[in-house]
């Protein structure tokens, strides 16, 4: 039994191979099929096709005598999918090409499976079957998709692509701070992770509920959602409101976290110090609002309560400068600190930076840290001022804008998030 769990579990072994590029076929070929069974109608490239296209794929890798057989096979394949278009096309008025791409990419996952990269295999499975499954969310999306957002984006991507290869991966100013492709390349990931946050805030957002929106639009900015839900808590269910908040603050550290781990998850130097203060706030966060969504509202309160969250996106060039310049800015004022002042210089600048964005406090940071212009020490507590400090002056936002009712209610729990960050950081500092 174990030789054949052995043999099996070998990516080379072409009986694994099939297994692997049968069930990628299934998985590919029956949203098809669902379809297919749900309109009452004939396709060409259904579920039984679709696997022996995949299994075709990988069998033609079999031959290593014949190394340009894949090639063969997959003219040929090209040639069916070019008859059975045709046909469509002028037989039955179908001009759509996406399950004629959809069999052509198919025979080459195939292939993939054979030359043993499986996980690249996979991973075009998936994004093929996201891009079938999903043909109505995306076409709405991109009918909501402003021209003046398509242009912005637009602008970055080719700056990116143009600029960022050619930016200097040294540092360019005396004090060895400032080295312009590490910069840029941060700025492009926030922007990404809000990009993300806005595409899906922007087509789900206004038709979910307040929970769903606070976690979208957090992605893009947890003090947006904050503000935004305060400041209806003169005419909406200020518990539900409030677990908007609760949810918007747990969001934001989940991000800070994966932050944190992008930038130094690999580096020789990494302490898990680090991570110690989201890690506690994000469980004490998930345990405050499981508390009062069970205390405070019933499910189809939630349900029912809808609140529709402006956002602008952040893939566009003056947000992405504006983050850059921040970025920028702090790192130069971290280093400077350090330098004239000792810790306390940089430990003040960390401070005041924190009420306006704990990212770039964070990442500035981390980023001095792996140039050698801070040291791991300051980072931990840089980490932690960020954090429990951008958490804490919510509480101050939700006062000013929503009121004494609003802040009494998520006085505590913020607090309590706060503080589950401070303690869990100096007992483990402490070991």
């Amino acid at each position: 039994m174990e030789e054949v769990l052995t043999l099996l579990s070998n990516p080379s072994n072409q009986i694994y191979q099939i297994f692997i590029a049968l069930f990628l076929g299934i998985f590919l070929g029956l949203r098809k099929e669902m379809w297919i069974q749900k309109n009452k109608t004939v396709a060409v490239f259904g579920l039984r096709t679709t696997i022996l296209i995949v299994m075709l794929g990988t069998i033609s890798t079999f031959f290593t005598d014949l190394p340009y057989l894949p090639i063969v096979f997959f003219l040929a394949i090209f040639t069916f999918v070019a008859i059975a278009y045709f046909n469509g096309v002028f037989k039955l008025n179908l001009i759509g090409l996406t399950s004629e791409f959809q069999a052509l990419i198919a025979f080459w996952i195939g292939v993939l499976v054979g030359y043993e990269k499986v996980f690249t295999a996979i991973i075009l499975t998936v994004i093929l079957s996201i891009l079938m499954a999903y043909k109505e969310n995306f076409h709405n999306f991109a009918k909501n998709f402003s021209l003046k957002e398509y242009s912005g984006s637009l602008k970055l991507l080719i700056i990116t692509a143009v600029v960022l290869p050619f930016l200097p991966t040294e540092p360019i100013d005396p004090w060895g701070v400032f080295i312009p492709f590490n910069i840029w390349l941060i700025v492009i990931f926030i922007s990404s992770i809000g990009f993300i946050g806005y595409f899906l805030n922007k087509y789900f957002g206004s038709r979910k509920s307040v929970m769903l929106t606070s976690v979208l639009g957090s992605l893009v900015s947890s003090t947006i959602v904050t503000t935004s839900l305060a400041s209806k808590s003169k005419t909406s269910n200020i518990k539900i409101l409030s677990i908007g908040i609760l949810i918007s603050i747990l969001v934001m550290q989940i991000r800070i976290l994966i932050e944190i781990l992008t930038l130094l998850g690999g580096y020789s130097e990494f302490n898990y110090i680090f991570i110690i203060p989201s890690i506690f706030m994000i469980l004490s966060s998930v345990i405050l609002v499981f508390i009062y969504r069970k205390k405070y509202c019933r499910a189809e309160n939630i349900k029912d309560f809808k609140h529709k969250l402006e956002v602008k996106s952040p893939f566009e060039i003056l947000p992405a400068l504006k983050f850059g310049f921040l970025f920028s800015a702090i790192l130069f004022a971290i280093y400077f600190g350090n330098k004239y002042f000792g810790q306390i210089g940089g430990y003040f600048v960390v401070f005041l930076s924190s009420f306006t964005d704990a990212d770039a406090v964070v990442l500035s940071t981390a980023e001095s840290f792996k140039t050698g212009g801070a040291t791991g020490t300051f980072l931990a507590y840089t980490i932690l001022i960020a954090t429990v400090l951008n958490t804490l002056v919510k509480s101050l936002y939700i006062y000013l804008i929503g009121g004494k009712e609003i802040f009494k209610l998520t006085l505590l729990p913020i607090v309590l998030i706060s503080l589950s960050g401070i303690l869990s950081f100096f007992i483990f500092i402490s070991i």
